[in-house]
């Protein structure tokens, strides 16, 4: 993966090894590429560059213009998804997405996203979603989808998604 992948110091995540904090830089994508490794840090999809994860992504994720992200396995943190880019989910999204005007985020059949999404482009639902959807963008429950109410919410406003 080190062909294909640079590593830059722009806002770095932080692990835990042996006790002490350790820097993780951002990893930017500037080839078109298959990823099969677990990602936990801040992911950098640069534009027009095409990616397929086949692993599971935590942490951040910025999809720039005119890149498309095909995230196989399950996605969870921030995926932001910028003007002219495009992000597909086929298995399980936790955490906030955030879909820029011209945007584009597809839930395929069999994808779940219950956290937090702000559509100011467009979302085309296939999958499940929940309920925290915001934004001036257009949501697109197409046939056979499921918009799923919380099982619980908390005196706060959080919402609480069981099983």
């Amino acid at each position: 993966m080190s062909v294909v992948l640079d590593i830059v110091n722009g806002m770095p995540s932080y692990t835990y090894r042996n006790g002490q904090m350790i820097e993780i830089p951002d990893t930017v994508v500037s080839k078109d590429t298959e990823i099969r490794e677990s990602i936990s840090n801040t992911h950098i999809i640069r534009p027009g560059i095409y990616v397929t994860t086949f692993a599971a992504i935590s942490g951040t994720v910025r999809v720039m213009s005119g890149a498309t992200l095909v995230a196989k396995a399950s996605v969870s943190g921030t995926v932001d998804v910028e003007n002219g880019a495009r992000a597909v989910f086929h298995g399980r999204a936790s955490g906030t997405i955030k879909v820029d005007r011209g945007a584009e985020v597809h839930l395929m059949r069999g994808s779940v996203a219950l956290g937090f999404i702000q559509v100011d482009g467009t979302l085309i639902n296939e999958g499940i979603r929940g309920v925290n959807v915001s934004g001036p963008g257009r949501v697109d429950d197409r046939e056979g989808s499921t918009v799923r109410r919380p099982d619980r919410t908390l005196p706060d406003g959080t919402t609480v998604y069981e099983g």
